[in-house]
């Protein structure tokens, strides 16, 4: 057994018992008043995620250099939902879903540029992630009081992470990817295939190069259109908490909080296999930590759970009809010329 297999187990185990352990605290008759707190309106509150999948879709969208692309929005968006799907139910680190997104996208692009606007998108996504974190700490410390040591601990991470990507952006501006590769076959640790992998780098970094220098303020959109979305998952929250709560649900100041901890804690745990036990456990810890009763905590995260297999089954619908169907538009194939198709000259 490989040791990727085994800790993909452990993690799935993981999640079992973490899940079990919370469902045997809260009880049976706790589960099932998680259950009647949840009523009718859960499915309407699903569908609003419709929104934030809009917006992160039209970030990647101004990932592309050339806006003129074949590909239309309905059909982008349909590829996002499939690779976001990927990303959820396998251990692949958030990478797997990104493959897929290339892989979708290469009959409609050349492959390079299709895997330069994922990387683009990536890049971006992150980084509005982090503003997204770091505004809602700083919003945070002016309306609820946090000890001193977790703020600073909060920025120093968020630094961190930060100066991390502006190097990682910084080396697609300048093309340093297939440098950096080529510097590594330097060491003659698999020379021959890093080699090889930097001379199929080199056309990316042409890419990356253009739209960087070309697209600048595309890129600034696509982190705005990707902002817009984390910062709609506040709301969202708030919109969620006083559903379940009514008038005791908390402020939207502590909605804020919770979304902002829930986001942060998921970006910790993307390696267990469909977020088995953490997608419902960080949500139940969060609202304990507020003092909320143990029962709505646990339909806090059953919601999560509900909205994450309505989203994550129309992903996989998605995958298997752009997979089957020809849902997305074909490059034009290079005419073949009488000479190349008659009879060899004698």
């Amino acid at each position: 057994m490989q040791i990727s297999t085994l800790l993909v187990g452990l993690f799935f185990l993981g999640g079992v018992a973490l899940l079990g352990g919370m469902l045997w605290q809260v009880g049976i008759a706790g589960f099932l008043m998680s259950l009647q707190a949840l009523g009718f309106w859960v499915g309407p509150f699903v569908l609003l995620d419709t929104i934030p999948i809009f917006l992160h879709t039209a970030g990647w969208a101004a990932c592309f250099q050339d806006k003129r692309h074949s590909i239309r929005f309905w059909q982008l968006y349909l590829v996002r939902l499939a690779g976001s799907a990927i990303n959820q139910v396998t251990p692949t680190a958030t990478i797997g879903g990104e493959v897929v997104k290339v892989l979708l996208l290469k009959p409609s692009l050349p492959r390079e540029q299709a895997a330069a606007s994922v990387v683009i998108d990536k890049s971006s996504i992150t980084l509005a992630q982090i503003l997204y974190l770091a505004l809602g700490t700083l919003y945070l410390t002016g309306h609820l009081s946090l000890p001193e040591e977790l703020r600073l601990g909060l920025s120093l991470a968020l630094g961190l992470i930060s100066l991390g990507l502006i190097i990682f952006v910084a080396s697609q501006r300048y093309g340093l990817l297939s440098r950096l590769v080529r510097g590594l076959g330097r060491l003659k640790i698999g020379q021959a295939r890093l080699q090889r992998l930097s001379q199929r780098l080199m056309p990316l970094d042409t890419h990356l190069i253009a739209y960087y220098t070309t697209q600048p303020w595309r890129f600034v959109g696509s982190i705005v259109w990707h902002f817009l979305a984390f910062a709609f998952d506040g709301a969202k929250t708030y919109i969620l908490l006083r559903f379940l709560l009514g008038n005791n649900a908390p402020g939207f100041a502590h909605a804020v909080m919770v979304a902002v901890a829930v986001n942060a804690l998921e970006q910790m745990f993307f390696f267990v296999p469909a977020r088995l036990g953490t997608l419902e456990g960080i949500r139940f810890t969060v609202l304990s930590a507020l003092g909320v009763a143990q029962v709505y905590g646990l339909a806090f995260g059953l919601v999560a759970r509900l909205d994450a297999l309505f989203w994550n089954g129309l992903g996989l619908l998605a995958y298997a009809l752009c997979t089957h169907l020809p849902l997305l538009p074909r490059l034009p194939q290079p005419a073949t010329t009488a000479s190349s198709s008659g009879p060899p000259p004698t």
